[in-house]
């Protein structure tokens, strides 16, 4: 078992109190955080950093803030000219955005509502009443000014209109350079009734949490940095594991709260569960339950997780160089199939995660390889990237592959600084007879790539259209370093508009593609809309170079913008 030194027991106890979370003051630092706003934006502090300051106005639906948002919207014509960004959280527990849209319709607001589902930001902001306002230093990550927006919002006040101006005249100072000597005041507004855990147990509480949301992937020869097996190894990692919740980078390529039921295997963690682990984390990460359920949970690394495969078949070894720019691979691997077969699902086995970046699978023919039939096929059976191994298709539907024929297999490497060898495998699950339908794919792509230098919100779309009534089985979306978010829309014949997916904090390290738990039934002529933003900006920390104007191509740092999705037609029977 792992030992902690004394000396190291105080190094942790030590970083663990800077992370305790006390509302703060003028002049505290706080976290660095992420949220998603009302409309599926994404958030997050320290992206915001080429704004001089963020104003922020706490947020509920009430007569209060929308009187408030008014005083507020001429502060915002006031500093128009000067780089401050203007939001309005609400913490109130509301996770609809849908609702929290008609809200801001019904009450004319245009700004921002960071939706803070967890009140994790707003208790370490100190807001507690709607109507408080606070300033950040976005560069800084300290919030320089906390209280009412003015006399009229101040508690007690009987004003109908404002003759004290407090976050105005705080801006101006701050802007200025000057050290801010507003009255910091109490605001009115209604208190916000946070959702405090009790004391949180680490054995029946936490422990279950990391075995159902991290050990997946944190486990001894997993691909995470570092394996969850016991208390010790969680409370050293603890003040990242916080830092990952505060800014969304865990767990890995989420989507939008509102489909995560809609998916299979999404990566998800609850509201409930985010406020456990936070507060656990900040009193100290104890263990004070007398067992340890990680170091007896012994999770065994599965090599095939779908089960035991029908057929296995390793891709010919592939020298990767310790450095250079490695071009796309396309290799024709023959399968040697007697007879036709079905696919219901494939899995892949990558042999050297350090330089593997993807693998994607299409299929030809005893004809050999036919361009055209590959770009029809969408992402193919389907594809590797970290986090995307197993590729499965709905009930009673398969991809055909013709004897005689096999894979193509494109491969995508980047060198790691050591010279390695790469021997991943295949594996693939057969039905035992035709199955209903045949799997197909497709693409909203678009080829045709601008984006200026030093842009921060580009935005991009593409469409494709179903021409036949069809049932829509996967969606995933494809870019590289600068994409920022994405979005999938189904524009039906009748002119009305679903959105059907939207991933506010697009990951390039997380190629997820995400299946329906039910296919979706899409009628002919239905199409579909991807949308997508790329940050080209310095504000991206991925951002290779800002200043070059972007285009097409097949390396990272390059673009692509491709809206994958997987579908069968509603009247196939199966033949092809």
């Amino acid at each position: 078992m792992l030992k902690i030194s004394s000396l190291a027991k105080l190094a942790l106890a030590g970083t663990l109190a800077a992370y305790v979370c006390l509302p703060a003051s003028a002049a505290d630092r706080i976290s660095d955080f992420s949220l998603v706003d009302h409309n599926g934006k994404f958030f997050q502090l320290s992206r915001a950093a080429d704004n001089e300051a963020i104003v922020i106005l706490a947020h509920e639906d009430s007569r209060d803030v929308r009187r408030a948002y008014g005083d507020l919207e001429e502060l915002v014509e006031q500093f128009a000219d000067q780089s401050v960004a203007f939001y309005l959280i609400d913490s109130t527990g509301a996770s609809d955005k849908v609702e929290m849209r008609d809200v801001a319709d019904d009450a004319d607001i245009a700004l921002p509502i960071l939706m803070d589902d967890t009140q994790l930001v707003a208790k370490e902001l100190g807001i507690n009443r709607a109507t408080d306002v606070v300033i950040l230093d976005p560069e800084s990550q300290e919030v320089v000014f906390r209280g009412a927006l003015n006399d009229r919002w101040a508690e007690g006040s009987r004003s109908r209109r404002a003759s004290e101006h407090y976050v105005a005249d705080a801006l101006n100072a701050f802007l200025a350079g000057n050290d801010i000597a507003t009255e910091q005041l109490a605001s009115k507004g209604d208190a916000i009734e946070f959702a405090t855990p009790d004391s949180v147990s680490y054995a029946n509480e936490i422990a279950p949490i990391l075995k159902e949301r991290c050990v997946t992937c944190h486990m001894e020869g997993g691909i995470a940095p570092f394996a969850m097996t016991n208390h010790q190894m969680v409370q050293g990692w603890s003040p990242m594991i916080r830092e990952v919740l505060y800014t969304k980078r865990m767990p890995p390529g989420q989507i939008g709260t509102e489909y995560v039921h809609d998916f299979r295997d999404v990566a998800h963690i609850t509201v409930e569960e985010t406020q456990k682990l936070v507060s656990w984390i900040e009193a100290g990460a104890q263990n004070n339950d007398g067992a340890d359920p990680l170091a007896e949970y012994n999770p065994e690394l599965v090599k095939w997780s779908y089960g035991e495969p029908d057929l296995v078949y390793q891709i010919p070894a592939q020298q990767i160089p310790a450095t250079g720019v490695q071009d796309y691979r396309n290799i024709a691997m023959p399968l040697n199939l007697e007879e036709d077969v079905w696919v219901k699902a494939i899995e892949f086995e990558a042999g050297d995660t350090t330089v593997l970046h993807h693998i994607i699978a299409f299929a030809y023919g005893p004809n050999g390889v036919n361009e055209f039939e590959i770009l029809n096929q969408g992402i193919g059976l389907g594809a590797y990237a970290p986090g995307n191994e197993v590729n499965t298709y709905p009930e009673n539907s398969g991809f055909p592959l013709k004897a005689g024929g096999g894979l193509m297999l494109q491969l995508h490497y980047t060198t790691s600084g050591r010279e390695t060898v790469d021997e991943s495998e295949i594996a693939l699950y057969l039905w035992d007879e035709k199955p209903e339908l045949t799997v197909l794919g497709g693409s909203a792509a678009e080829l045709d790539i601008n984006i200026p230098p030093f842009e921060a919100r580009h935005e991009m779309v593409a469409t494709a259209k179903f021409r036949k009534d069809s049932y829509l089985t996967m969606l995933g979306p494809h870019m590289h370093y600068r994409g920022y978010d994405a979005n999938f829309k189904l524009v039906y014949p009748d002119g009305s508009t679903e959105e059907v997916l939207n991933v506010p904090n697009y990951q390039f390290n997380w190629q997820k593609v995400y299946d329906f738990k039910e296919p979706k039934f899409v009628p002919a002529g239905t199409e579909m809309v991807f949308t997508g933003t790329f940050d080209n900006s310095e504000m991206n920390p991925f951002n290779p170079d800002p200043s070059q104007t972007l285009t097409w191509g097949e390396q990272t740092w390059q673009e692509m913008f491709f809206g994958f999705y997987r579908y069968v037609e509603a009247n196939d029977n199966g033949d092809d």
